[in-house]
């Protein structure tokens, strides 16, 4: 997947953007901009991978029903921030933006800024930002503030750009079954076997740091379809992702993208496989939009 002009980009060489792999931005457009990606932790029936390191996407999917236990996450280690931060310092940036995935759904905040105050007794400053949003909500604006980052700006201003732009981020998630959520504690088991008896698809929204329900369908058709209502209700769309978590889901984003093109041209978007820490709640053949965008 390529973005119109990323070519062309000269690179700022004193303000590094750094996010986590949450942020499903794909390896080469994180390359393309010089973002740093921090790789959360996958623990898999008792050992610990690194989410897109030493575990990939579809790996991680085609293994997810074979499972003896949900996968469990966690964060980096203060010490692994402290390490990228520096390695950073080390390629001539003296600011740092982190930019991570929302506050209320993970440690990785925190974490950075235990690191961050580590790293600014040797002089290098670091701003760490919630996104308030997952996936490539998140995605977005760490892309969006590597592009900034071009254009001379100060970090100062950068995050200031970005944290306003939070309230222009939509996460909508449609998931196809409610067991890993039941399995994951975030619904309950009778929820979870009535919605799987009637085959119930829950639409959810992601928004400013809140997680909440945008309808119930009978049917993935009209789920798909009432996604792509829900994502035509906005108005002025800037970007648009879309997203899946199984291997074998080329006909649904060839459909989603084909539907947002008049939004956004197909060639503009990005399909992307959602991070293993998400995939682990919301289970297989679960599909998804991101977009920033204004209501």
């Amino acid at each position: 997947m390529t973005i119109s002009g990323l070519s062309s980009l000269i690179f700022h060489d004193m303000i590094k953007i750094v996010t986590d792999s949450t942020s499903d931005v794909p390896p080469d457009i994180a390359a393309q901009l010089g973002i740093s990606i921090v790789p959360v932790i996958v623990q898999i029936d008792g050992v610990s991978y690194l989410d897109g390191v030493t575990l990939s996407r579809q790996q991680f999917y085609s293994n997810l029903d074979s499972y003896r236990e949900i996968p469990k996450t966690a964060a980096p280690s203060p010490e692994t921030f402290v390490k990228v931060f520096r390695e950073a310092r080390n390629q001539g940036a003296d600011e740092i933006i982190a930019i991570h995935v929302n506050r209320k759904f993970s440690a990785l905040c925190n974490v950075a800024e235990v690191a961050a105050q580590e790293v600014a007794t040797e002089g290098l400053r670091v701003h760490v930002v919630d996104s308030k949003t997952v996936t490539m909500g998140l995605g977005w604006l760490a892309i969006i503030a590597a592009r900034l980052v071009q254009t001379s700006q100060s970090a100062q201003d950068i995050v200031h750009t970005i944290e306003s732009m939070r309230k222009q981020v939509y996460v909508y998630p449609l998931i196809d079954t409610l067991k890993y959520l039941r399995k994951s504690g975030r619904a309950s088991a009778l929820m979870a076997s009535i919605g799987d008896m009637l085959q119930i698809k829950i639409l959810l929204s992601v928004y400013d740091g809140l997680i909440s329900q945008v309808d119930r369908i009978r049917t993935r058709s009209r789920g798909i379809a009432r996604m792509l209502e829900v994502a035509h209700g906005h108005h002025n769309v800037q970007y648009i992702s879309v997203m899946h978590t199984s291997n074998d889901m080329q006909a649904d984003m060839t459909h989603l993208q084909t539907h947002l093109s008049d939004l956004i041209p197909v060639e503009q978007q990005m399909a992307v496989q959602v991070t293993p820490v998400l995939g682990t709640h919301v289970g297989p053949m679960a599909v998804g939009i991101a977009m920033v965008a204004d209501v």
